[in-house]
C-alpha cells in the first residue's frame, strides 16, 4: 500500500511537472509567435510608410517638373519670340534708314521690348507673388480671393486672423497649398462657393478650406496628385492635413502647420 501510495505521489509531481513544462512551452512559444506577429506588422508599416513617403517624393518631384516645365514653355513661346521679333526690327535698323523709318522701327522694338519685360514679370510674380513678399500670407490669400470674386464666376468667402506672421520658409509652401485647392475646386469640383479661415497663432497657422462641389471618393482622394502635392509640402512644414470628403457636402478639410522651422 505504501509502494502505491509512493507512486502515485510520484506520477502526480511528475505529470504536474510535465504539465508545468508544457504549460512553459506554450507560453515560450505563444511569446515568440507574439513577437514575430508584432515584428511582421511593423515591418508592413515600415514598408506602407515607405512607399507613402516615396509617393510625396515622387508628387513634388512631378509638381516641380511641372512647374518648370510651364516656366520654360512660357519664357521659350513668349519671351523668346518677342525678342526674336525685336532683334528683326533692330537688324532692320541702318544708315541708310531715313529718320522716319529709324523712328518706326525703334518704336516697334521698344514696344516688343516692354511687352517682353511684362512677360519676365508675369513669370517672376508666378515664382514669387509680389503681394506675398510685401503684404505677407494673410494679405495674399486676400488679393487672390478678390481677384476670383472679380470674374462672377466663383464666390469666396474669406476670413482671417492673424497675431503673427509666417516664417518666409513656409510662406510660399503655404500660398501654393491655397491655390491647389482653388484649382481643384475650379476645375474638378462644379462648386459655386468656398469658404476659407486662417488663423496664424504665435507657434501654429490653422487652416479651414470648404466648397459645395461634388467632393472626392476615396479613389480620387488616393490618386490625387494635387493632395499628394499638398501633403509633400506640409511635410516639409512639420503639417497634418484631416479630410471630410462626400459627394453631397462637396470638399472639407483642415490643415495646419507650424509658423516657422523648429530650428529657428
Amino acid at each position: 500500500m505504501e509502494d502505491s501510495a509512493t507512486i502515485s505521489i510520484t506520477e502526480v509531481i511528475l505529470i504536474a511537472m510535465l504539465a508545468m513544462f508544457l504549460l512553459s512551452m506554450g507560453v515560450v512559444f505563444f511569446f515568440l509567435g507574439y513577437q514575430k506577429r508584432l515584428l511582421n506588422q511593423q515591418k508592413e508599416h515600415q514598408a506602407k510608410e515607405a512607399e507613402y513617403q516615396l509617393q510625396l517624393m515622387r508628387a513634388n518631384l512631378l509638381s516641380q517638373e511641372k512647374e518648370r516645365n510651364r516656366i520654360g514653355k512660357d519664357l521659350h513661346d513668349s519671351v523668346g519670340s518677342m525678342l526674336t521679333t525685336a532683334r528683326l526690327y533692330f537688324r532692320q535698323i541702318n544708315k541708310q534708314a531715313t529718320d522716319e523709318q529709324f523712328e518706326g522701327l525703334k518704336s516697334k522694338a521698344l514696344e516688343i521690348l516692354d511687352e517682353t519685360m511684362t512677360s519676365v514679370r508675369r513669370v517672376s510674380h508666378d515664382l514669387k507673388p509680389v503681394v506675398l513678399e510685401e503684404l505677407g500670407l494673410a494679405e495674399a490669400i486676400s488679393n487672390m480671393v478678390d481677384q476670383i470674386n472679380d470674374t462672377g464666376l466663383l464666390k469666396v468667402d474669406y476670413e482671417y486672423d492673424a497675431i503673427a506672421s509666417v516664417d518666409k520658409e513656409y510662406e510660399l509652401n503655404w500660398f501654393r497649398i491655397v491655390q491647389e485647392l482653388v484649382n481643384n475646386t475650379i476645375r474638378h469640383s462644379g462648386a459655386q462657393q468656398i469658404e476659407m479661415q486662417l488663423s496664424i497663432g504665435s507657434d501654429k497657422v490653422l487652416f479651414r478650406y470648404v466648397d459645395d462641389g461634388k467632393g472626392m471618393d476615396n479613389n480620387t482622394i488616393s490618386a490625387g496628385l494635387g493632395l499628394k502635392n499638398i501633403e509633400s509640402r506640409l511635410q516639409l512644414m512639420h503639417g497634418k492635413m484631416i479630410l471630410n470628403e462626400g459627394s453631397e457636402t462637396g470638399l472639407s478639410l483642415s490643415i495646419s502647420s507650424l509658423v516657422k522651422p523648429q530650428n529657428t
